[in-house]
């Protein structure tokens, strides 16, 4: 790359990122709010796995798990343990 390469006025644009498609975990309704929740996992390799809860696709929590947090179990089961607990609570209406 040359120094005239750095700034191209009529370089198409980069195309927009495409939305990275998560594995259902599980689904559930809160009837005290009357809130459909999707909760999903997304395995970003190396970075860890993330369970996000999304009502209905907007993100309402997420949280990333990686090896470094418990040598004992995996990023993906600290994950769908975590989403287990938050259904419960979200369940009781604590969330």
């Amino acid at each position: 790359m040359t120094d005239e390469d750095w700034y191209k006025p009529d370089r198409p644009p980069a195309p927009p990122r495409q939305a990275q498609a998560g594995e259902l975990l599980f689904e559930f309704h809160v009837a005290a709010t009357h809130t459909f929740y999707r909760v999903e996992l997304r395995d970003h390799g190396a970075y860890g796995v993330e369970a996000q809860f999304l009502d209905p696709v907007d993100i309402r929590i997420a949280r990333t798990f990686r090896q470094e947090l418990d040598q004992a179990r995996t990023p993906r089961e600290m994950a769908i343990g975590w989403a287990e607990e938050e259904r419960r609570a979200f369940e009781k209406g604590d969330r």
